[in-house]
């Protein structure tokens, strides 16, 4: 069963050297049982696409609220899989018990954590119902019952964002939006022990420029195209 493949037999997220990453990762989807290219299609039918300005041509209105990437590929909306596959295995001799994916899309994180960190716990966070709906369908289906996505808006200010051993941040949106995660990401640094890993122009910008003290005494590691950072151990040593 695909079930224990995906358990037992991590090497199934490992890159293939004879498929890009994204074609790989298309093949996992479709092992998986996703749905992605239609419900993206479906998004695009209803609302404008995030690159296209105002149009009084159409009657289509951008997702209000955040930016949400209607429009976007499907594979390139989400991280590959060998890359989230490298970059936790990076981090495999340390007790991870707790991945929070902030803007999660589908939640590749969770299927990966569970390959390497089967009982560790996954929580996505994603603005889009259509999404977050056949993502946890996908997790209930291989019954991964240590993974859920949460339809919720991170940037509203009731929202508390959880403590976690791992945060994954692919830039889900503008950036004041990604300064106001980093920002309380940042006042945790010296009380909470936890790994930083992202991927996107503008949380890198923001990282080298603005928020500094994530690397500044730890350095980071690259893991294809994300970086991880740490609060706590010197990342050098691993």
């Amino acid at each position: 069963m695909l079930k224990r493949v995906l358990k037992q037999e991590s090497c199934i997220f490992e890159q293939d050297q004879n498929l890009h990453p994204k074609v790989h990762a298309k093949i996992i989807d479709k092992q998986l049982g996703f749905k992605i290219p239609k419900i993206e299609v479906k998004l695009l039918q209803k609302y404008r696409a995030y690159y296209k300005s105002i149009d009084d041509s159409t009657k289509k209105r951008h997702y209000e609220g955040t930016q949400t990437w209607i429009g976007l590929h499907p594979q390139a909306l989400q991280t590959p899989y060998c890359d989230i596959y490298k970059a936790l295995s990076m981090l495999k001799k340390f007790e991870i018990k707790k991945i929070i994916d902030i803007g999660s899309g589908y939640g590749r994180v969770g299927h990966v954590m569970n390959s390497l960190f089967p009982k560790a716990s996954f929580v996505g966070y994603e603005v889009l119902e259509q999404r977050q709906r056949e993502g946890n369908r996908i997790f209930e289906l291989h019954q991964l019952l240590n993974c859920k996505i949460e339809l919720k808006n991170v940037l509203e200010e009731q929202f508390e964002l959880p403590k976690a051993d791992i945060y994954f941040i692919y830039d889900f949106s503008e950036m004041k939006d990604l300064s106001q995660i980093l920002t309380e990401l940042s006042s945790r640094l010296i009380n909470q022990s936890f790994f930083l890993i992202v991927k996107g122009e503008r949380i890198n910008y923001l990282l080298a420029n603005k928020f500094k003290e994530f690397w500044l005494s730890s350095g980071y590691l690259q893991a294809g195209d994300l970086k991880i950072y740490s609060s706590r151990c010197n990342l050098k040593n691993i």
